[in-house]
């Protein structure tokens, strides 16, 4: 991170720089140090500048390292920034968990910043962009936090590609065809890369093979927008072609997800799991996951609002279960260590171990939807087989799954009452993540989520057994259940009916998640065209005023949110609740003060 850094190295120039939005902490949970291992690993030297002060008009932080030998790469962070700076309710978050002492320091825009200001400094030296940020901006985009479609983002940046998704693969290969003389305007053929071309060299060469996209700004028209949208779902595995008006951008097919011995190569790598010593105070994000391990890549679950497929991929890729002891060893070897492994798992923890042959093929299902498909092997053993082993380590005291597991993955056998009880025995403590999100059959229909009825067949099996199977002075588990608020076609009496589902079945929570749109999801697609871009039926889209109330009916307990509750009860004509879900002193109150 500092000349004297390289030079202890023997370092005199890197081959590559790359700039963080992150502070840099060298943990596999953190974007810099993953890439930055990856490369260094196949064989580049390479400097980091974290966090630099892109308020300084001269940009010397940016400066530091000094010129790459190949090229800059900015990754703007673990998470997309502007949802790291704003709230869904369009409020300054006063805190960034993966800065030191939780300060604010990047722009909202971060990697647009960054690429303008090394752009500046090193106008003849190529910049590679990443990262979610990059990643869900290709294309013409809606953005929440303008309210407005943008176009895609090597429109606005200087970069000279971009990388898409998981990107050690992209990267790494980019990396080494400049070492050997190509010059970045030439690097047009690699999977997982975007790459533009002058209006008037598409004009003489149109790319007829590749897949055309409506064009910037026709996509601000609503209907043309959901078209796009339903064209890169379908044909996403192809090669695509979006024309802007200074600018054409040109999307590769995705790169190949890695195979479970490079996964196992690339976590195994040495990672110290520790801030950079210079840091005066902790990065907040460390201390929650700095003990965990990640067993796998990939979501096929498909939900409509949820950016990870898009980046990750639906293809599962699990580690193998030797690689994860031996990562598992090594924690327990640090002095940090006090027994706690923080969590076993990935986007979906029992995800691992699942396998489908048609994934083993590399094309994409049709319908892109693995969970209705079902054709997919479960891994449910192979999780518990894990599991198993890593509680019986030296050392270990506890094994945790901290991120949340599918309930409709489960088994509806003996297989998953096992899994169950093990679960409450031995891998939760106090309660189970899972996301529901909705009970309303119409609203988990456009989430992509399963129907009600099959959360509460859940809910119902979970209890059971708990009272059946829980030792005499055993602690009992309770579900803590994910929810949403305002997801495009969900109307206020919606949250009406999941209001009184959670005080019928005592599932109150205060995790309550107001959807954001962020680029890229058909969530998002739906929200800014009220056309569900895959069936072109309108769709109902709450904003404003009622977004506040739908979450407020979800808090019914939070005085804060009484009035708003009230509000959303005499709006949707059920004031007969009023003093069932309020209490009667405050329902007075609002009375008078209405008058």
């Amino acid at each position: 991170m500092t000349p004297k850094e390289l030079n202890a190295c023997g370092i005199t120039q890197p081959d590559i720089i790359l700039v963080s939005g992150d502070a840099y902490v060298d943990h596999p949970s953190f974007a810099a140090a993953l890439i930055g291992r990856a490369l260094w690993d196949a064989g580049f030297t390479v400097g980091i500048i974290a966090q630099p002060d892109w308020r300084d008009h001269k940009f010397k932080s940016f400066t530091q390292l000094g010129e790459p030998r190949l090229f800059f790469a900015v990754v703007p962070g673990a998470v997309d920034p502007l949802v790291n700076a704003y709230t869904p309710a369009l409020k300054k978050r006063s805190k960034d968990s993966y800065s030191p002492g939780g300060k604010l320091t990047r722009p909202e825009r971060t990697t647009i910043v960054y690429v303008n200001a090394l752009h500046r400094q090193y106008p003849k030296t190529p910049i590679i962009i990443g990262g979610i940020e990059a990643s869900l901006r290709r294309f013409a985009h809606y953005d929440y936090w303008s309210n407005s479609v943008r176009q895609g983002i090597l429109a606005d940046a200087p970069a000279s590609l971009l990388v898409y998704g998981m990107g050690e693969l992209a990267l790494i290969e980019i990396a080494k065809r400049m070492r050997n003389g190509d010059p970045a305007e030439r690097l047009r053929d690699i999977p997982g890369t975007c790459w533009t071309m002058s209006v008037g060299e598409f004009r003489k060469n149109p790319l007829d093979d590749a897949v055309l996209l409506p064009s910037y700004p026709d996509v601000i028209d609503k209907r043309k927008f959901a078209n796009a949208y339903a064209v890169m779902y379908r044909d996403g595995h192809k090669q695509l072609v979006q024309p802007h008006p200074k600018t054409v951008i040109i999307a590769n097919p995705p790169m190949r997800p890695m195979t479970t011995d490079e996964l196992d190569h690339l976590y195994e790598l040495p990672f110290t799991r520790r801030q950079h010593p210079s840091y005066q105070e902790p990065v907040p994000a460390l201390e929650p996951v700095q003990f965990s391990l990640v067993t796998h890549r990939g979501c096929f679950g498909g939900c409509s609002f949820c950016a990870i497929t898009h980046h990750q991929g639906r293809i599962i890729t699990s580690r193998s279960e030797e690689s994860l002891i031996r990562e598992a060893k090594r924690i327990t070897e640090m002095p940090e260590f006090r027994g706690t492994i923080q969590d076993v798992g990935g986007p979906t923890a029992n995800m691992y171990g699942c396998s489908c042959k048609i994934w083993e093929t590399g094309t994409p299902c049709p319908d892109k939807n693995c969970m209705k498909c079902g054709k997919f092997t479960n891994g449910t053993e192979r999780q518990l087989a894990l599991l198993e082993r890593l509680r019986k380590l030296p050392k270990v005291k506890h094994v945790f799954i901290s991120s949340g597991i599918r309930y409709d993955l489960i088994p509806k056998d003996d297989l998953g009452d096992r899994y169950l009880l093990e679960l409450r025995e031995h891998y939760i403590s106090g309660h189970l993540k899972v996301a529901p999100e909705h009970i309303s059959t119409h609203v988990t229909e456009l989430m992509n989520k399963p129907p009600g009825r099959v959360f509460s067949d859940f809910y119902t099996r979970f209890e059971q057994l708990q009272t059946r199977e829980t030792p005499k002075g055993k602690n009992r588990q309770y579900l803590l259940p994910y929810l949403m608020s305002s997801h495009p076609g969900c109307r206020i009496e919606d949250m009406i009916d999941l209001a009184l589902y959670l005080q019928k079945y005592h599932l109150y929570t205060e995790q309550v998640q107001d959807f954001t749109p962020v680029p890229m999801t058909l969530s998002t697609a739906m929200y800014y065209s009220g056309i569900h871009p895959l069936t072109q039926k309108k769709v109902y889209v709450p904003v404003g005023g009622e977004k506040r109330i739908q979450r407020a009916l979800l808090q019914w307990k939070d005085p804060k949110q009484y009035d708003l509750a009230i509000a959303g009860l005499i709006q949707a004509k059920r004031s007969d609740l009023i003093g069932d879900l309020i209490p009667a002193a405050h329902v007075r109150s609002f009375k008078e003060k209405k008058r």
